[in-house]
């Protein structure tokens, strides 16, 4: 397994490396940390100078990734495979999918927020639309989270491809052996006509994988049900799957999904539809 790290090098970017040298270890993963340099270039700018600064900005990440897979083996007990790379291209987004699907990546981790500055880009700003334009799992890490276990995870759905979906979800929590909650958010007004635990019995033998429980919540607000339901239980993390938002959801509103990755105070992790 193949793990990709965007970094700005900033102290929250740091917080998604380590988390995914964690998450890494355990899975006896290889991680690519990229760093992606761009100077957006305006009219009033001559093109020699703008050339001559992305230079100099690969330069600098190069000196970078040198000083931080020092720190980065200093901090971790046992072999690390590691490896860094530099690249310039816009919009940043596209620049990781693009290396993504050419290098056998089979995991993206980001955190979701990021560093200011000329030097820097903005990790947060793109770890929305990485997930919503990936088809590789996007892990987004929360600047106050920390990997010690991943023993629960919570995998909010809306059911309508949950057999399918949790198929997925059950394989990647395998590595772990952790318990998988199922959870449905429903508006107050409307009532449930699943039997759970006829559900829950279904699904454990389909998925042959008994570690699995199934929630439904109500709230009006699927995203504030997901957010208080994981803060409630000890969540490790957050697994939703994204789908493409019709053109009257894009005027009017964002994808859950989307929204959960600045809402969550658990990493999300998020699969393409």
């Amino acid at each position: 397994m193949t793990i990709l790290v965007p970094t700005d090098f900033s102290k929250l970017s740091k917080v998604a490396i380590q988390y995914a040298v964690r998450i890494g270890k355990k899975l006896k993963a290889k991680l690519i940390l990229l760093s992606v340099v761009n100077l957006d270039s305006s009219p009033g700018r001559v093109a020699v100078n703008v050339k001559y600064l992305e230079d100099k900005m690969a330069e600098n990440a190069v000196e970078d990734f040198a000083k931080l897979i020092n720190e980065i083996r200093s901090e971790n007990k046992g072999k690390i495979d590691i490896a860094s790379h530099v690249m310039k291209g816009f919009p940043v987004e596209g620049v990781v999918i693009n290396y993504a699907q050419h290098n056998d990546i089979d995991l993206i981790v980001m955190g979701t927020k990021g560093a200011t500055g000329l030097k820097k880009i903005l990790l947060g700003s793109n770890a929305a639309a990485v997930i919503d334009k990936s088809r590789i799992p996007v892990i987004t890490v929360p600047e106050f989270a920390r990997f010690t276990s991943l023993k629960n995870i919570v995998y909010a759905t809306d059911i309508t491809n949950l057999k399918d979906e949790l198929k997925t979800v059950v394989s990647f929590a395998k590595c772990f052996n952790a318990g998988i909650h199922i959870l449905h958010i429903i508006p107050p007004t409307r009532e449930s006509k699943l039997d759970i635990k006829k559900t829950v019995a279904k699904l454990s033998k389909t998925m042959d994988y008994k570690k699995i429980t199934f929630t439904v919540s109500l709230h009006d607000n699927a995203a504030k049900g997901i957010d208080e339901y994981v803060l409630k239980h000890k969540t490790d993390m957050l697994a939703m799957f994204t789908h493409k938002l019709t053109f009257f959801e894009k005027l009017f509103s964002k994808s859950i999904t989307r929204k959960m990755a600045f809402l969550s105070h658990v990493p999300l992790l998020t699969f393409k539809k």
